[in-house]
């Protein structure tokens, strides 16, 4: 059977990994490099834009337990990212351009894929479809979506962060660390800012000029990602409790704590250049390294990419999917078009393991469908099951959500410390998964994953 896959992201490309696994032709179309986006830099398939992180890899952690869900079930773009991985502490971190090459040489090495290197304007098509498109779908495609699922077209603002080639460093005023000495080697580089300096940073961060938002971009950006220049603006103190927090790091000068901390974090293996944690910007190229140089082991920083702002779109999600991610087949906008399903961040899921998450999710439930006529839901108490429930459930103000504990269904007890409970469902996640895949894939395959 025949089934074509729309975008060559995160999501898109696990799906298609997916389906040609169970036995599907995937046609694959992705519009790289013919057509490019504000935020990508090449044609290769899985690029990380934003950052190269994962994030951590601990299960008591949202997203280490989301991973381990992931691994569990099989997931193709995981295992090429652990593959892919740089040093970063507890943080699954990755090298993109190996990580990048890993997917493609993935996608080349089965014939039931075949490539498209093409746009993709219309969901009309002769084959069931999976759409991900991503945050970053063309406009032509993105106007057809919306014309035809008649709900107004939804969007925030995503902010990237500068690299610095390491060379650059002045190292005599910045130290290598792990916050909290997690981890078998230091592999952040910590650059401190006294009072003085911050304040002098916060200032002209908060007076800054910006690119200027059009009318239909102000107040859309995302919590999870503001600006930094927007956190300066909250308050004073704000960046020392965000991004630039001391903490966990050792004292500075005189026994005392550092009063500020920037933290960089390997963009690859070979540690040659490094990305600001926490440090996305819409501020001008000129004015990003004005202010970025007043740090004291940056005074001298090289730049091998600045920070910019970009468009992430996505649907109404609750209005038109179901909790498989397919597009409602009784709505009106449905008729006419195949058997269609959405992926990725265009369904309103938030960060790079929650698009894999959904593409693998889509891809299991289309093929079910398919195959079997009826899909096959993951239990609402796993990690994927909970997020695609909350990104289909009722909503009057619909926003983008990654994975957090907040979505798992909570035991009754109410005494545990904050630390226990995130055991506690953390064990009642990692049992439920492993219940429904002893009943519906393949146990003998199932393997524990030790915390």
């Amino acid at each position: 059977m025949r089934v074509r896959v729309i975008g060559g992201g995160l999501a898109g490309c696990e799906a298609a990994l997916q389906l040609a696994s169970r036995g599907f032709d995937v046609d694959l179309y992705e519009m790289r490099p013919g057509r490019q986006t504000p935020a990508h830099r090449d044609g290769k398939l899985a690029q990380l834009v934003c950052s190269n992180s994962f994030k951590g890899m601990g299960m008591t952690s949202a997203h280490g337990l989301l991973k381990n869900e992931l691994r569990l079930l099989g997931s193709f773009l995981l295992k090429a990212a652990e593959e892919a991985k740089v040093p970063a502490g507890e943080s699954l971190t990755v090298n993109r351009e190996i990580f990048s090459d890993s997917v493609e040489g993935l996608i080349a090495s089965t014939s039931k894929i075949t490539l498209h290197r093409d746009e993709v304007i219309s969901l009309e098509g002769d084959f069931p479809t999976l759409v991900a498109a991503g945050p970053l779908a063309s406009d032509a495609l993105a106007d057809d979506i919306f014309k035809r699922l008649g709900s107004e077209r939804l969007h925030f603002f995503d902010a990237i962060a500068p690299v610095i080639e390491a060379d650059s460093i002045d190292m005599e005023r910045a130290f290598y660390l792990n916050r909290w000495e997690k981890g078998e080697t230091a592999d952040f580089i910590n650059c401190p800012l006294d009072k003085e300096t911050y304040d002098l940073f916060v200032t002209k961060l908060r007076e800054a000029e910006s690119i200027e938002p059009r009318p239909y971009e102000k107040n859309e950006l995302f919590e999870g990602c503001l600006p930094v220049e927007e956190m300066a603006r909250r308050g004073t103190e704000t960046l020392r409790f965000g991004p630039m927090r001391p903490v966990g790091l050792g004292l500075g000068n005189n026994g005392k704590k550092w009063h500020a901390v920037i933290q960089l974090r390997a963009e690859n293996a070979q540690k040659t250049l490094f990305n600001m944690v926490g440090f996305q910007t819409r501020l001008k190229w000129g004015t990003q390294k004005e202010i970025f140089t007043l740090v004291p082991a940056l005074k001298n920083a090289r730049f091998a990419r600045l920070g910019c702002m970009h468009r992430n779109t996505f649907i109404e999600s609750p209005k038109l999917l179901t909790e498989t991610l397919r597009l409602r087949p009784e709505l009106p906008c449905a008729e006419g078009l195949p058997p269609t399903w959405f992926a990725g961040q265009i369904t309103g899921a938030e960060g790079y393991t929650e698009a894999i998450a959904t593409g693998w999710y889509a891809a299991w439930n289309m093929a079910q469908t398919l195959v079997h006529g009826a899909p096959l839901p993951l239990p609402e108490e796993s990690c994927i099951g909970s997020l695609m429930r909350q990104l289909v459930s009722p909503n009057k103000d619909f926003q983008p959500m990654n994975f957090n504990f907040g979505l798992l269904p909570h035991v009754l007890e109410l005494n545990y410390r904050k630390k226990d409970k995130k055991s506690v469902l953390a064990e009642q996640a990692e049992e439920a998964i492993r219940v429904w895949i002893a009943s519906h894939i393949l146990p003998s395959k199932i393997e524990k994953i030790t915390p």
